[in-house]
């Protein structure tokens, strides 16, 4: 889950199209046009993950095939404005930080997207943020707790890292305890496996 929401389109045909020509066709054409291919399989289904960086835009694309029908789904990163999400709730998920599996190493295709955080923080000198690690319910409050820990502070510390004073940051975890969808679905769980950044000014005042 890179994104709030995603634009799909799927296709179906009458006689079918083997994985191989659907790669066949879809690898190169994606790479001409400036596509960078993070994941592909061909097994039972076939599937491409690709991901457009070009001028400053963050877009993810999957690509689906099932010998029956192909789905082509669309997520812009980019069109995410963290300043609006902010002044409006106080809080925004930055969908797009993504961790290895189980971990709290941040993947390289996060660093766009922290580096608009990085950039919003260096704008606006006043802003402080808590970074708030969430996960879905797969796992024990106490596994998922450290988790969502030991991952709000990875990203804490990479915006440190780039430039952002440390003393503008704190970093909290929040385990399984505040989902935003349903976990009863593959699609609910991406959604709630998130870190978000919330205004502690904004939180503050609420609290008051």
């Amino acid at each position: 889950m890179v994104a709030p929401g995603s634009l799909a389109r799927v296709y179906s045909y009458k006689d079918g199209l083997s994985n191989l020509m659907f790669l066949t066709v879809y690898k190169p054409a994606l790479q001409k046009a400036g596509w960078d291919i993070i994941n592909e399989s061909n097994s039972a289904d076939a599937v491409l993950l690709a991901r457009y960086t070009k001028n400053g835009r963050n877009i993810w694309a999957y690509l689906h095939n099932d010998n029956e029908a192909y789905v082509i789904q669309i997520a812009d990163v980019g069109a995410v404005d963290l300043s609006a999400g902010l002044k409006k709730s106080c809080h925004v998920a930055l969908y797009g930080v993504l961790f290895d599996f189980n971990k709290s190493t941040l993947q390289p295709a996060s660093d766009p997207v922290l580096q608009k955080v990085t950039d919003l923080l260096l704008k606006d000198p006043a802003l402080k943020v808590e970074v708030q690690g969430h996960t879905d319910n797969v796992g024990g409050d106490s596994y998922n707790q450290t988790l969502s820990e030991a991952r709000a502070r990875a990203v804490m510390d990479w915006l440190i890292k780039h430039g952002v004073p440390a003393g503008r940051l704190t970093a909290k975890g929040y385990g399984k305890t505040k989902p935003v969808a349903d976990n009863g679905s593959d699609e609910g769980r991406a959604k709630n496996r998130r870190v978000e950044i919330a205004n502690l000014a904004c939180t503050e005042t609420q609290s008051r």
